[in-house]
């Protein structure tokens, strides 16, 4: 094991002198990237590439503060699986999850971003029935990141981050920023990612399993060129505060929220962002949506295709639900 800081006065990941200890990262090594250069490292690193195939199951992958330049591009990102990694830099980070080809797992188990002002985009090289690179926990406290499609080699994919976790840094939303892109969840055995968020912006257009909101904004969909299939909270939504716009760009079988908790903020699917896609709140028998004081639900989108699904039901606590014009709803109460 060495530490081994880029010191480079080019851009190639694989010229030795490159690197502090006369060769490129190799497995167990921590590596650095800090203020000793400026130094942009952008080609040399793609699976396929010597070094970076074999040699990229780091201890540590860490780019400090003082590190101004940008590593890899949407073209050519870093393929490696460190145990850690840390970016708390300025520029971009390009992260591939991945080892010798696409059809070979690889974990990356802990990715913490704490960045003023940094960039990091976060692919998987192999997501597919049979293999997959994996992100198990990324925390975001400041700065931007993408959870990408990646399609530079022959297999396209979404990312599969399995537990995402935004927090800033003093609660400040405007600090943290999230966008993640189609596909982004574990296609063998159709696992979504889990996502939990304090406060910032985040606009998704994978389905989830859990999401818990504190406060901020969740964009669930955007106007998609085409429309994704399976576009669900498969396991359960709780808002306690903040606003989620629920809008999935759906074109298969109604997109569902399998159980909806509001215990506060704001839950909407009233403005003009997909309109005519059927949506469902409710997994059926059992799981159902809870409206407590404080929370609001939001459905009036002009279309009246909204709907409860079969056999779930609506527990209103005493929060505000506002319904198209002429929408039959059926009141019962529990007896005591």
């Amino acid at each position: 094991m060495a530490i081994n800081y880029w010191q480079g006065t080019t851009d190639d990941y694989l010229t030795v002198a490159n690197w502090t200890e006369a060769s490129y990262p190799a497995d167990a090594d921590e590596v650095i990237f800090d203020g000793r250069v400026t130094q942009d490292v952008v080609q040399g690193m793609l699976d396929e590439e010597s070094g970076a195939a074999s040699k990229g199951d780091f201890d540590l992958l860490h780019v400090k503060p003082s590190f101004t330049g940008d590593i890899g591009t949407a073209a050519e990102p870093l393929c490696c699986s460190p145990t850690k990694v840390i970016f708390e830099g300025t520029g971009t980070l390009h992260l591939l999850c991945g080892s010798a080809t696409q059809s070979t797992d690889a974990t990356i188990p802990e990715v913490i971003i704490n960045s003023n002002g940094g960039t990091v985009h976060l692919y998987s090289n192999a997501n597919d029935g049979a293999n997959t690179c994996e992100f198990t926990k990324v925390t975001l406290t400041r700065g931007t990141l993408y959870i990408d499609y990646y399609d530079v080699d022959t297999d396209d994919q979404g990312c599969y981050v399995a537990n995402l976790f935004v927090m800033p840094y003093g609660n400040n939303a405007s600090s943290v920023t999230v966008s993640i892109d189609k596909d982004c969840y574990k296609v063998n055995g159709a696992v979504p990612m889990n996502i939990y968020m304090g406060n910032g912006s985040l606009t998704t257009d994978s389905q989830a399993a859990i999401i818990e909101m504190y406060d901020g904004t969740i964009n669930f969909g955007t106007a998609l060129v085409t429309a994704e299939t399976d576009l669900d909270i498969t396991t359960s939504l709780s808002i306690y505060g903040g606003t989620f716009n629920w809008y999935p760009h759906d074109s298969g079988n109604d997109a569902y929220v399998n159980e909806l908790h509001v215990y506060g903020g704001s839950f909407v699917s009233s403005a003009n962002t997909n309109q005519p896609h059927a949506k469902a709140l409710g997994g059926g028998a059992g799981n159902d949506i809870y409206l407590y004081p404080g929370g609001t639900i939001n459905i009036a989108n002009n279309y009246g295709n909204i709907s409860i699904a079969a056999s779930s039901q609506l527990w209103n606590f005493g929060g505000v639900l506002t319904t198209d014009r002429g929408a039959q709803i059926a009141i019962s109460y529990d007896q005591p």
